[in-house]
């Protein structure tokens, strides 16, 4: 049986896009794009800017407070860099 932690799940980005628009639901898109940033990235630790985000309809405003939600609950750690994007790193437990 496998353990709740190491169950994944494969999610094409186009499906994350069209039910975020069906669902006028930022925030899972934005969840679904952090993964596959960490994974395009091979590792935790990557950059997150706008524009993929701002292209899908996740404004700055909820960027800004899902990235404090998930730093608040220790899910990720942001490195604030100014003008630049800011790093993220997912934490894994």
């Amino acid at each position: 049986m496998t353990n709740k932690k190491d169950a994944f799940v494969k999610v094409p980005l186009w499906w994350a896009e069209a039910a975020t628009k069906a669902t006028k639901s930022p925030a899972a898109l934005f969840l679904i794009y952090l993964l596959h940033a960490s994974w395009k990235a091979r590792g935790t630790t990557f950059p997150l800017p706008n524009g993929y985000l701002k292209q899908q309809g996740v404004s700055r405003d909820v960027k800004r407070r899902m990235l404090r939600d998930l730093e608040t609950a220790g899910l990720i750690t942001i490195e604030r860099r100014g003008r630049k994007s800011p790093l993220i790193t997912l934490v894994v437990i």
